[in-house]
Order: C-alpha cells, then sequence, then structure tokens
C-alpha cells in the first residue's frame, strides 16, 4: 500500500515535471528564392539563399538580470546573386554581377524582460569563383531543364568576407491581437556596409517580442500546453541606407573584379507574412519586395520559408 502510494506520488511529481520542462536547443533551416513567387522562370539578384543554424539556450546566469534569456546561435550560409536575365552573355547587357558565397557565423540573441531585443552577429567566409558557385548553378538548372546562366565569366572576383551585424528591436505599442514593433539593424564589414529602420505590424494570436517567433524567441518557454501556440500575419515597411555592397561594387580585398555595377544607396523594402508557433515547431513564410539596388536594375521580389525544430 505504502509503496503504491509512493509510486503514485512519483508519477505525478514525473508528469508534472515533464509537462513544464522546456526546451533548450533548436535546428533552424531557413531559404530565401524567387522561384517561390510561384514565376518558375524568375532566377534574378538575390537568386538564392540557404541558412542552416543551431540555437541553444545559454546559462542565463551568466548574464545580467534585465534579460530573459539568452540564446546562442552557429551558422553556415550559402548565397547566390545573379543578373536580371541568366541568357545575358556579355556584361554590357548585364544589370547587377554574378555573385556566389559561403559563410559561417556565431551571433548572441539578447531577450529583455521589457519586450526589446539584441542581436550582433560575425560573420566570416568567402566570395568569389574559387567556391565554383557558377558550376553549382549551371548544372543544377541543366538538371531541372531550367534556364541556364552564362554570365558567370563576369563573377565578382576572390576576396574574404568579414561582416558584423546588429539588430535592435523594441515594442512601441500593444493592444492584445494588435502591436507595433521597431527594428533598426546595421551591417559593418569587407561585403556589406547599411543601416536600416523598419516599423512591423503584428496582428493575430501574438506573444511579447521574447517569446515570440517573430525573432526566434520560442526557446525556453514551458511546454505548459496551448498557451505556447501563436499564428498571426504581419507588415514591415523600411528603409535602408547602403554605404557599400560588394556583391555590386566588387571586393574591397584581392584582385579586382573585371565587371561591377554602381549601387543604390536608398532602398525600400517591404516584408510581409505569416508566422506560426507550436511547442517543438515554428514556421514562417515571408514575402520581401525591394526596390532597384543598382542604377539599371529593376525592383525585386522574392519569399521566405523558415522553419525551426527544438529539441
Amino acid at each position: 500500500m505504502k509503496f503504491g502510494l509512493f509510486l503514485l506520488t512519483f508519477l505525478i511529481v514525473t508528469l508534472g515535471s515533464a509537462q513544464k520542462k522546456f526546451l533548450t536547443r533548436e535546428l533552424q533551416v531557413e531559404n530565401d528564392n524567387d522561384a517561390y513567387t510561384l514565376n518558375l522562370t524568375r532566377d534574378q539578384y538575390y537568386s538564392n539563399g540557404v541558412a542552416i543554424r543551431y540555437r541553444h539556450l545559454t546559462d542565463s546566469g551568466k548574464w545580467q538580470s534585465s534579460f530573459e534569456k539568452v540564446i546562442r546561435s552557429y551558422d553556415l550560409n550559402h548565397r547566390i546573386y545573379s543578373p536580371r536575365h541568366l541568357f545575358w552573355e556579355d556584361s554590357v547587357d548585364m544589370d547587377r554581377p554574378y555573385a556566389g558565397q559561403i559563410t559561417l557565423a556565431a551571433s548572441n540573441e539578447y531577450y529583455y524582460k521589457n519586450e526589446k531585443y539584441l542581436k550582433v552577429k560575425l560573420e566570416i567566409g568567402w566570395m568569389g569563383p574559387a567556391l565554383r558557385t557558377g558550376d553549382l548553378q549551371y548544372e543544377w538548372h541543366k538538371a531541372f531543364g531550367m534556364q541556364l546562366p552564362l554570365g558567370w565569366q563576369y563573377e565578382i572576383n576572390d576576396a574574404p568576407i568579414v561582416n558584423l551585424y546588429g539588430t535592435y528591436a523594441s515594442s512601441l505599442a500593444d493592444g492584445g491581437d494588435i502591436d507595433l514593433i521597431s527594428e533598426s539593424s546595421m551591417a559593418l564589414g569587407t561585403t556589406f556596409n547599411h543601416v536600416r529602420q523598419e516599423f512591423t505590424i503584428r496582428l493575430g494570436d501574438i506573444k511579447p517580442i521574447q517569446n515570440s517567433t517573430h525573432y526566434n524567441g520560442v526557446l525556453g518557454i514551458e511546454n505548459d500546453g496551448p498557451g505556447n501556440h501563436e499564428f498571426y500575419f504581419f507588415l514591415s515597411p523600411g528603409i535602408e541606407y547602403v554605404a557599400y555592397n560588394a556583391t555590386i561594387e566588387g571586393n574591397q580585398i584581392g584582385k579586382e573584379s573585371i565587371y561591377t555595377e554602381k549601387r543604390e544607396p536608398w532602398v525600400f523594402q517591404m516584408r510581409a507574412g505569416i508566422m506560426a508557433s507550436w511547442t517543438k515547431f515554428d514556421f514562417a513564410l515571408i514575402y520581401y519586395r525591394r526596390t532597384k539596388e543598382t542604377t539599371e536594375a529593376r525592383f525585386h521580389k522574392y519569399v521566405g520559408i523558415r522553419m525551426n525544430q527544438r529539441f
């Protein structure tokens, strides 16, 4: 009898603890591609981007009491840039150079208790013909019967990538099912130098910044049932000042590129999408529309898909 009572008590405590257990690690996969706009013939400008990201909750005791949590991330990234038409063979026709990048990145994300967020990221890698990105895109397009890229001989030349990124977000207004967020970001380094300001409106079943999938803040939330779920629409208009973009203007380090273009200093961006979160899984579908990035280019649109799996 006593053993049965002990076993029942143990099971209740164990199950109660399991219900409140929170997950501390996460694998994130992100892909940007203009083909997701449902136009399979479109393959231009920021043509494709893939990121595989491992994220984990750090020991919050090491940080200041103002932080609710700190999450550290490690990334592997691959990006491809191309002109408007892949069938262009001569640089006189092109409106931006080809470029390929592979990078590794590490970042810390600080989630404040008062609905603020800060991310600092360091990215290192390589850009240029040594990566053979042109061969990869050519064989991929050939395998699927797509337009073959014919101008990779005008690719931005080999150069190292060392870039620092920062993002700061703060809640400006919160009305329960709708809120307004200010987001400021910057990039400084050998490849990208810019500052950007956005304002985000979220509408739906939303959580505070520090616990929302919008800033990948679900790690560390107790698994206590349906209250963890999130589903909302968002709209983010923004303006960006571009001081330097190596994928357009050429590399700063190494042999000079044979073909470059002139950047547009001001770029307007609109993001819109859907984000959803469950206990162990997040999903985001994001539509981007950007005004022209070179003086010869046109506007660009593409879609990003992001998935997080916690464990």
